[in-house]
């Protein structure tokens, strides 16, 4: 039986913004303050996890004397204040895209592995907050991405069932998430990404531009 997709969910870092330079820049300054080699670290592997995992991860490769929440918040504070010295802008079409979907009744989500203060920092500065019913961070779950677990419960804030959505993504870790949430999902290649393996995703773009209503209703 057909299903109708009824709701859009977007990732934020490298989907809203192409932030994933700016997160890069932020962590290269952490590590080097705790003495982490850059080269030593497969940040690649890291695009689209929580920061939790991420540093829990680095913790107990290196044996960082530190607690995994003291490290997420400086990466926060030392991210927030990158964000906030940047010029970023929304990515070339997101705006337009979110107009489209609102004016043709789709529920609009948002859900990420940036922390909460993240995302409200982002959407808020750019104006992007009036056209999201529901946003969700890494904070709310117990497991982040590539677990399902993120977008089942934005999905559940929407008020539909996973087989309703779509999900767009930039990452490996966002894609395998939202296959194993059975939801559709949209892989936009950004080249600032670090050349994720999107495979798995139903359609693929190199624009957030070439996603139309009827790219969506495609997918049905």
């Amino acid at each position: 039986m057909k299903i109708l997709i009824k709701a859009v969910i977007f990732d934020m870092d490298g989907v809203i913004i192409d932030s994933e330079p700016l997160h890069y820049e932020a962590n290269k300054e952490i590590f080097s303050s705790l003495g982490i080699p850059v080269q030593d670290v497969p940040y690649s592997n890291y695009i689209g996890v929580s920061n939790e995992e991420m540093w829990q991860d680095l913790k107990n490769t290196f044996s960082l004397p530190y607690s995994v929440n003291e490290l997420v918040e400086r990466q926060n504070n030392e991210t927030i204040k990158h964000f906030k010295k940047s010029s970023l802008k929304p990515i070339d079409g997101i705006v337009e895209l979110l107009s489209t979907l609102k004016n043709n009744n789709f529920k609009i989500g948002l859900a990420s592995s940036s922390p909460k203060v993240l995302i409200e920092e982002v959407l808020s500065s750019l104006n992007l907050d009036k056209y999201f019913d529901v946003y969700a961070s890494a904070d709310h779950v117990a497991y982040g991405k590539p677990k399902p677990d993120l977008f089942i419960y934005t999905a559940g804030l929407l008020h539909v069932i996973p087989r309703e959505c779509v999900v767009i993504e930039d990452s490996k870790n966002g894609v395998k998430a939202a296959k194993a949430a059975g939801m559709k999902c949209i892989g936009f290649i950004n080249p600032n990404s670090m050349n994720q393996d999107l495979s798995l995703a139903d359609v693929k773009v190199n624009s957030i531009k070439e996603i139309t209503i009827d790219l969506i209703k495609s997918l049905e």
